[in-house]
């Protein structure tokens, strides 16, 4: 999906770095991009809402940053990971 500057798939969840264009809202993307992978696999496989957080400035930016590289070193502490 053009304007995915990050992500991270985990088995149970998807983060996102989003740059968002003009006219367009974050809300339209994602629906867009999960209709998108539905209709790619057959089904969805999506929960209804998603969270979301608008990065202020490059401190923010950074911190979200690694915030999604550490992710998959933490999945073993999820509540839902399983051997």
């Amino acid at each position: 999906m053009p304007g995915i500057d990050k992500y991270v798939i985990m088995p149970n969840h998807v983060h996102l770095i989003v740059m968002n264009q003009p006219g367009e809202t974050i809300s339209q993307k994602i629906r867009s991009w999960k209709i998108l992978i539905s209709k790619e696999i057959g089904k969805s496989i999506w929960q209804r809402s998603f969270y979301d957080h608008v990065i202020r400035d490059e401190r923010d930016y950074l911190t979200k940053w690694k915030y999604i590289d550490d992710n998959p070193i933490k999945w073993a502490s999820d509540e839902y990971y399983q051997k």
